[in-house]
């Protein structure tokens, strides 16, 4: 049975957006649309790196686990800024896949009538927001009910169906810009990650040449001493190399991620752009006003 046949279920709404949306169900702000916010992110980011961290420190003694507590602490501390950078793009990403999920629950609802023969015109388009706005808990929370309210709001001002067909484009294209911004934080992270690997690679550069200029300042040492000296000059190396690597890989695998998300939000903006034109646009019927 279609929403605009019949009334919203004696229970609640028949989409709510409290019980889709993951940041919503968490008691946290939401971002709008497939966005996330961005201070929602931020938590569950420190709440990974609390679990991570705190998880290893009781460990960090021990065989194997020393190594991972290394390399996530040692180096002149550089890891640490890297893993919060990386943590937190992971949030975004993760909630952004998990909100375009519950984005698409708003296609199975069914608002207009299952009469193939039914139009939206300046009359039943009234009925149809209605349907909508009792069916949905904050409608204007889900991209394709805000984008079909629009469009039905403004039918009884248009002259023709062109012009509903000219405001949905329009409308997509701001979605798509929005949606486009939810990219930004993610975009500066992965640039930002490789530039403290770097900053690792100088420091680490700048202590080994450190020591190794201090070797060749004071001749006759022994060979002892300058096994130990070089050594401190190899650690030195260490953080050059290992800062490097872990911030070259962790701007990778994010990259990757950011790509398969995207990909998603593509694709559900093109399914509500074609959902909006099969639903909406193709029942439009305007009547001409008459010439005097």
């Amino acid at each position: 049975m279609s929403a605009s046949t019949a009334p919203a279920p004696a229970s609640g709404f028949a989409l709510r957006y409290s019980r889709e949306d993951p940041e919503r169900r968490l008691g946290l702000p939401s971002g709008r649309f497939t966005n996330p916010s961005a201070m929602t992110a931020l938590l569950l980011a420190l709440v990974a790196l609390g679990i991570v961290y705190g998880g290893l420190y009781p460990l960090r003694e021990r065989p194997g686990f020393a190594t991972a507590w290394l390399w996530l602490t040692g180096f002149s501390g550089i890891p640490i800024p890297m893993a919060f950078l990386a943590a937190w793009s992971t949030s975004i990403l993760v909630l952004k896949g998990l909100k375009i999920r519950a984005q698409r629950r708003a296609f199975l609802l069914r608002f207009l009538p299952a009469d193939p023969g039914f139009v939206v015109s300046s009359a039943s388009a009234e009925r149809v927001i209605a349907a909508v706005e009792t069916s949905v808990e904050e409608p204007e929370r889900f991209m394709y009910l805000a984008r079909v309210l629009r469009a039905l709001k403004s039918v009884r001002n248009v002259g023709r169906v062109a012009d509903v067909d000219e405001m949905l484009a329009s409308r997509a294209d701001q979605d798509e810009q929005v949606v486009d911004g939810g990219y930004t934080l993610v975009r500066g992270f992965t640039w930002a990650i490789p530039v403290l690997g770097f900053i690792g690679t100088i420091v680490g550069l700048t202590q080994a040449i450190g020591r190794f200029g201090g070797v060749l300042g004071q001749p006759g040492l022994p060979l002892e001493e300058i096994t130990k000296v070089l050594s401190q000059v190899i650690a030195g190396l260490d953080t050059a190399f290992i800062t490097t690597g872990e911030a070259l890989v962790a701007a990778l695998l994010i990259h990757l991620l950011q790509v398969f998300v995207r990909r998603q939000d593509e694709s559900f903006l093109d399914e509500v752009r074609e959902k909006c034109v099969a639903e909406i646009v193709s029942r439009v019927r305007l009547i001409a006003p008459r010439e005097a």
